[in-house]
């Protein structure tokens, strides 16, 4: 990826696994949904179970948490441009729907793009 290139959500989900953090991960088991509006937007899950991460696209049944925002503000939280604690807090651009302990730990998992 070039500097020049703003990466879409799509690219950036496809990075997670060669970004995953398992010894930060312990044994830690979740299934994260993202819902992203907007342009590039859609539905992406993460699978976070015996030390690996896997990803895909479309919707799942019972996600640990759901993460809705718009696909520009995932963007900038992957690249470290926006903190995802700040922006799950109230009046953020994330709204969290689930388990709020595993969006911390989410944001935690994975080395920044």
């Amino acid at each position: 990826m070039t500097s020049d290139t703003t990466p879409t959500p799509q690219m950036l989900l496809d990075e997670l696994p060669a970004r995953f953090r398992p010894e930060v991960a312990g044994t830690t088991k979740a299934l994260i949904q993202l819902d992203l509006s907007g342009d590039d937007g859609g539905l992406w899950w993460v699978r976070i179970a015996h030390g690996r991460c896997t990803v895909g696209a479309g919707p799942v049944d019972k996600p640990d948490v759901q993460l809705i925002m718009s696909a520009s503000d995932y963007v900038r939280i992957r690249l470290g441009q926006l903190d995802p604690i700040a922006a799950a807090m109230p009046g953020g651009p994330m709204r969290v729907v689930g388990k709020y302990g595993t969006a911390i730990k989410f944001a935690k998992l994975f080395r920044t793009a």
